[in-house]
Formats: C-alpha cells, structure tokens, sequence
C-alpha cells in the first residue's frame, strides 16, 4: 500500500499522511480531496511513499488535477521556505499558487448520494426537511456554507446544519475559492489577453541598445555563467542612472535565445512603471506581468501562460519568485536591498531576495541582485564570497548631480515657509528655466520622536541604540525592541538645550504651503493618500512626464524608480527622521533614501543638485551621501553593527505577541522571554517589550527579538524554535490560548 503526504492552508506545521487506493494514480504537486475534520477538504500532495505510518489512515477520496500543478523544483522551495521560516508548507502554498488553481477552498453543503442516505425522512424535525430540500435543490453546487447560515440566521435551520450532518444527509465538501480549472475556460471569458497587458501600447518588440564598454564589463561574468548553466550569483553594484537594466536585458535575452525564461523582481509594480514600460518594449508577448491589484481569475490566466511556456519573461513584486517558469536560466532582483521583498503579514514571512537565490540554487540558474545602495547584509555576502561584485560606477549619459547638505540651525532667520532660502531660490531658478523640481518630505516617524532644535540631537536608549518614540499621551519615551522607558527631558542631554520638540509635517500641509510659494506653479502630490485607487500612480507619473506638472511633492515613493531628464532640482525636507524610526537600520535606511532620491536629479544633459534640509549634517550617512561614497557608509555602518551585534553579524529573530486582553499578552510575552533567556543567554535576547504601535484594532501587541549565530542553518534553527514555541504554548494559563504568537525569522526591523 502506498501513501500521501498532504500539506493544508493552515498554521499547523506539519503534513498530513492519507492512504492511496489502487484505483488512483497521483504524482506530487496535485490536489486532492481528502477527509477532514468531518470536512471533504483540498491539500496539495507534496509526497508519495511506501513507509506505513504507525496510526490508522483514512484514503484519498479523488484527485483534482490530472498533472502536477507544481514543479518538483517548486516543491523542494516550499519545503526549504517552511522549514526556514518556521511556517506550515499550506501558508507557503498559499502565497505561491494564485487562488484559482490553490489550496485556498470554500466550504460548501450539499446531499449525500441518494443510495448512502438514510431509508426515510420520518425522523427529520421541520427545520431539517426546510433545510435538506434548499440544498438539494442546488444539486451538485450545494450551499456556500456562509451563505446559507446567513440566510437562516437566528433560524432553526442553523442548527439543522450539523444535525442533518451527524444524520447522514448532507456533507461538506471543500472547492477551489476561485473557480478556474484551466486556460481553456479564461480564454472562453475573454479574461486571457486583459490579464497579460501591463498597460502599455507597445506593440512592437524594440532590439536592445549595444552596452557601453562599462556594462560590457559588467556583464561577461554573467553571460559566462549563464552559458555553463549552473548557479551562481552576482551582486551588481551600480549608481543610479549607470544602466543597470540594460545589463539586465541583455542577460535575460541570452536566456530567451536558449530557450530558457526569466524572472524579475521589482519592489513595486506600481512605482516602476518606467521599468515595467522598458521589459515590455523589448521582450513583448513573451513578458508576464503579475501584480496585486489584477483579479483572481487574471491572475489565474497570466499563470497558466507562464504554466504553458506562452510566457517565458516574468516581472512583478516579491510573488513573482512563485511563478511556474519552466527551464528558468535568471532571475533578476532589482533594488534589492527594498524592504518591500520582506512580507510581514500574514506567513510566511519570508524576504523575496533570499528566496530568489534558493530557488536559483535549485534550479541551476543565474541569480543578479542589483541595487545603488546594496544592503549591509547583501554586501557582506558579496565580501564573504558569496556573490561575485560587479561594478558600474558612472552614469553613461549626463553626471551624478551635487549634493548640497544643509544643516537647519544655521537658516533659522533665512526661511521661506518649509524652505531655506537656497532650496526657495533653486526651485524658482528651475521654473524660470522651464525645468521640473522634486520635493520629497520624509514622513517616516512624523510626529513621533524629540529632537533638539540647537544641536539635533533624537534620544537613545542607552541599552538598543535605537531611537526612542515619543508617546505623547503619557508624555514618555520608550524603546520598543527593550522596553526601556523614561519621561521626556526638560533639557537635552547633549548639549542643555531646553529646545525639544515633537517633531512632525504632513505632505497636504506642504503642498499648501509651496502653492502660497509658487502660485503659478503647477504641483502635483504622490503619496500614499493621493495614489490609493488604481491608476493614480501612472495617472501623476505621466504627466510629470509630459511637462504637466513644475513640482513633484512626496515621500519615499518618489525614490523609487521615477527617471524624468528634466527634473533639475531635487529638495528633502525633515532629512533626519528615518532616523527617528526605531530600527537597526534606520542609518541604512536613511542612506538609501538620500542616494536614491538623489538620483533622480541630473538624469539626463542637464546637470542637478539636490539639497538635504536637515539638522544632523554632521550625521554619516549625510556625509557620505554628499560625496555619493557608499564605500565609506558601509564601512562606517558595518563597524556600528559589529560593535552592537546586530545584522549581517547576527540573525534576528522577532516573536510576535498579540491577543485581546493587554494582562494575558503581556504575562506571555514574559513567559517567551523567560524561555529565550533560559536557552539563548541573557544577552542575545531583547525584549520583551511593547511593539512600535502597542494597540492594534484592539489588540495589544508586544514582541521579543532574538539573536542567533549568522551562520545557523534552518535545520539547527527550526528545532530550537519549535522547542521554545512548545514550550510556552504548553503552559496552561487562563486567557493564554487566545494570544497568538507569531514568528519573524530574519526580521527587517
């Protein structure tokens, strides 16, 4: 006898084992109906075996797939992804297939065949027989059970549900959410050729532009590697503006040439469109876009496209890495040091970058992270060895714009509204010249931190080195990775000053403020709040780029991917408050945004200059940033994390505590910390401590972090977690089983 291990789109880490009868024939990566809990319920087949377990098994009722779904590749990724993000493989599965051909079902009530009922209906209540002959007259469809206890609701009928169940007269039985079965039947819909547009008019497929002698370089040691088809990875490390995509297109048409397929990663289908724009151009019906605003059954179409060969190119945010794209030869991570790549919520919590270079490992393939401004952890990688370094460190077309640092105490008498007097008059000098102007108003922290208006100083906590968030109703600062507190200053602890203020600035109040400025310019605003329905974003983006606009306001966003030739003049304004966020990164952060946004300055003949209004000038990352000197940052940054052991030199682990009653979250949030202690040491434990926001749609949130050696494999992780899990799961205490507790392997903040 042969038998199947299941995987389920629940939290329950571990695989479930069926019984396969002789009469069907399966192959792992199919789905299958199977029995349970009382439920006829749909997993995914991950294994087939012959080793008997030592408990009774129930047999697989029918398979839904005649050929496997998902790649024996795919499986083994899955498998890594929960085993090291301590996650159930159905979460994993969840995430990776699209919900048409998924896991995720709809639980439906209809009849038991006529020849396994029961003789007669003499024994049914009235409620019963009302309910039996509403679903049979559904036949084989049956009732969504939802909807027919919302249509009963506060009836008898509800009740008659799981009598009628217990009976032997109805059953419930799991279907795919989503009801797609095939590429057939969304063609039929007229659905196929909507869900592959990207959006763009290009019809026609544009050759590549020949690389200048500098990307030539670059990319040799690639298209050496994607010859010898096996894996390796690379780190390219270019400027903004060096040409970093072309190298890419080059690359992934090598690929296309050997019959293979790409995948790129970008942080944002929205906020790239430029980049989307550029893959279409050049690779046409053979390019798959895959993004979260498109519908199950669109998602569902461009899947089954990539499925078939149809699609061979791929470009979307972090899911993308899920896509079936057989004989895969590249996969390109663009921006990758983007914490977009992270998912937070719900598991599995898993970062985009480190998934592209498993699954690249896996398949043999071609892995290329590139960014301006590489991650901490990304570079050490490369240091270490474990991606080869390439470099692009000049702009082919046009010069890295001057960056004028501005240190805020010295303008204090030379304001105009939010400006100092020289970014006034550049952005004025710009309208005159008919050329277009950047503001970006970092809002990270807004209104969430004390600073010292005389020498800039944000309070620490003396035991993270982490900003402390200002919490205005109890008039405290705390720490949100150690829980230190204390309340705020009547002076500053550097230098006396009694000027400490919360500090804070929205971008409509802004935007108000330089219309007063420019009041003939026109200004247009990106934000969250401004391209929160579909299309906003490419509604400002295109007419920043027809010359419809003079100044372009925003937050970070605008750091990311926008190339306009005539924006001359890029302003930041409150420089200094990603620092104020309560992370180990926030230098990184704050380096990152400088230098991205300063890149989209001077793109084109036009030289640029960018101004930085802040009151740390003095602050590393503003001084290499000035000088576009990533070299020196990293190195500054890297001593900084040495010395307080925080990533690449540790991993962190964050636990995520939370339940509806604030005594019952906190007393286990203590207990886990307890247990950490116990078997981490005293000193690779933080924590436990409230969570940067405490109380969310009422429940209280509190979390513990947890630092492990940076070479610790998943296999000695994963054990150690489970037993720490197990551990305080298995203390019985009143209200502690309401209080999930979440795992946050490799946690970004």
């Amino acid at each position: 006898m042969r038998f199947a291990e299941l995987a389920f789109p629940t939290a329950v880490r571990q695989t479930f084992t069926y019984q396969l009868p002789e009469s069907l024939t399966l192959e792992p990566g199919v789905r299958a109906w199977v029995p349970l809990r009382g439920v006829h319920a749909i997993g995914l087949v991950v294994k087939v075996h012959d080793t008997k377990p030592s408990f009774k098994t129930q047999p697989i009722i029918n398979v839904l797939d005649p050929n496997p779904i998902v790649s024996q590749e795919m499986l083994r990724l899955v498998e890594w992804i929960s085993t090291f993000y301590f996650c159930s493989q159905g979460e994993v599965f969840q995430t990776a297939l699209p919900s048409a051909v998924g896991i995720v079902a709809e639980e439906r009530l209809i009849g038991v065949p006529e020849a396994k009922r029961p003789l007669s209906q003499e024994a049914l209540s009235a409620a019963e027989k009302t309910l039996l002959e509403d679903v049979d007259s559904k036949g084989e469809e049956g009732w969504s059970l939802a909807g027919l206890k919302r249509k009963y609701r506060g009836r008898q009928e509800v009740k008659a549900i799981a009598s009628l169940k217990k009976k032997g007269w109805v059953q419930v039985i799991q279907i795919p959410k989503t009801k797609v079965r095939s590429l057939e039947e969304v063609i039929q819909n007229g659905e196929y050729a909507e869900s592959l547009s990207t959006g763009h008019s290009h019809q026609t497929v544009h050759p590549i532009h020949p690389l200048t002698p500098a990307q030539e370089q670059a990319f040799e040691p690639i298209q050496k590697a994607l010859q010898k088809e096996h894996y390796q990875s690379f780190l390219l490390h270019g400027v903004t503006g060096s040409g970093k995509t072309e190298v890419y297109l080059h690359a992934i048409h090598q690929a296309l040439e050997s019959g293979k397929g790409a995948i790129v990663l970008v942080p944002e289908i929205a906020l790239t469109p430029q980049t989307v724009a550029r893959f279409e151009r050049h690779f046409g019906p053979k390019l798959a876009v895959l993004h979260s605003r498109q519908t199950d059954k669109e998602k569902a179409a461009a899947w089954f496209s990539i499925q078939r060969g149809e699609s061979k190119v791929v470009v979307g945010p972090r899911s993308a890495i899920f896509a079936p794209v057989e004989d895969l030869a590249i996969i390109v991570v663009d921006e990758e040091h983007d914490t977009s790549y992270k998912q937070y919520d719900p598991a599995p919590r898993y970062h985009a970058r480190d998934v592209a270079l498993m699954r690249a490992s896996i398949e043999q393939a071609v892995c290329v992270l590139g960014s301006a401004t590489p991650s901490i952890t990304t570079w050490e990688g490369a240091q270490q060895g474990k991606h080869t370094l390439l470099s692009l460190t000049e702009r082919p077309f046009g010069s890295m714009p001057k960056v004028s640092i501005l240190p805020m105490q010295s303008y204090r008498s030379a304001m105009n509204g939010p400006l100092t007097v020289e970014l006034y008059s550049a952005i004025e000098e710009s309208l005159e010249r008919q050329e277009q102007s950047i503001v970006l108003l970092n809002r990270r922290g807004s209104a969430s931190y004390i600073q010292c208006s005389s020498c800039g100083h944000i309070p620490e906590c003396p035991q993270c080195s982490v900003s402390m968030t200002y919490h205005k109703p109890k008039n405290m600062l705390l720490c949100h990775y150690s829980g230190h507190a204390h309340r705020v200053p009547t002076r500053c602890e550097s230098c006396g000053s009694e000027q400490l203020e919360p500090k804070g600035m929205g971008t409509q109040q802004l935007e108000e403020e330089l219309q007063i400025l420019y009041p003939y310019a026109v200004i247009r605003r990106m934000d969250r709040d401004s391209t929160s329905k579909k299309d906003e974003h490419a509604a400002i983006y295109e007419a920043v780029k027809k010359g419809e606009a003079d100044i372009l306001l925003g937050t970070q966003m605008l750091a990311k991917g926008l190339d306009f030739p005539n924006v001359t003049v890029v302003g930041v304004l409150q420089a200094e408050n990603e620092l104020a966020f309560p992370s180990w990164r926030a230098s990184e952060r704050l380096y990152q945004l400088m230098s991205q946004v300063a890149g989209r300055a001077g793109r084109a003949d036009r030289p640029g200059h960018v101004y930085v209004q802040t009151y740390l000038a003095d602050h590393e990352a503003f001084k290499a940033a000035e000088k576009h000197d990533y070299m020196r940052f990293v190195t500054h940054e890297r001593a900084v994390r040495h010395a307080s052991t925080y990533p690449p030199f540790c991993r962190m682990v964050t636990f995520h505590v939370k339940g509806r009653q604030a005594a019952t979250t906190i007393e286990k949030a203590q207990a886990l910390g307890q247990a950490l202690r116990q078997h981490a040491g005293e000193s690779n434990v933080l924590g436990p401590a409230p969570a940067l926001i405490e109380r969310i749609q009422n429940r209280t949130h509190w979390q513990v972090s947890l630092k492990v050696d940076p070479q610790s494999k998943a296999s000695q992780l994963y054990p150690f977690l489970d037993r720490i899990i197990q551990q305080v799961e298995g203390i019985k205490k009143q209200g502690w089983s309401s209080v999930r507790l979440n795992v946050d392997v490799d946690a970004v903040d």
